[in-house]
């Protein structure tokens, strides 16, 4: 009997072990695909920043999260790197939600171009974004106001 509780212990902390090395694993992966682009630009034999345009990205799910996968479609230009198409799939801040049309600053292996960064700590979030577009409008509208007889 004593045995058998031993090898339930056992199976038990081989089950917590495995799930610790997945859940590492993960977040190591998530900083390598743009959570954590300084550390992925780290990796790479090359980095150069750039741009990735959004010219897709499937839509944020009803539930309330903080996060959601996504599967973004766009294109990628660097310095020395002829611009070229990508689909991304990863996790995005919901607040920050690209929508198509929108610049993404990444920064790009000219070794790999296929190995890149999304540098989301530079993305302003959705509300930021709306409003900046707001004020350029404003701004635009005053300056009319102000060329009028």
């Amino acid at each position: 009997m004593a045995q058998g509780m031993m090898t339930s212990i056992l199976t038990q902390f081989v089950l917590v072990a495995v799930l610790i090395l997945v859940v590492a694993i993960v977040i190591v992966r998530m900083g390598r695909l743009g959570g954590n682009a300084a550390g992925a630009a780290k990796a790479m034999a090359d980095p150069v920043p750039g741009t990735l345009l959004v010219t897709a990205i499937s839509m944020p799910g009803r539930r309330n999260a903080v996060f959601q996968m996504t599967r973004l479609t766009g294109v990628i230009s660097a310095e020395g790197v002829d611009a070229f198409a990508i689909q991304h799939n990863g996790l995005v801040r919901t607040a920050q939600w690209p929508q198509p049309g929108t610049t993404l600053p990444v920064i790009v292996d000219r070794a790999d171009p296929g190995n890149f960064a999304i540098e989301w700590d530079k993305v302003a979030s959705g509300a930021e974004a709306a409003l900046d577009k707001a004020e350029a409008i404003a701004a635009a509208m005053r300056a009319r106001q102000g060329d009028a007889p």
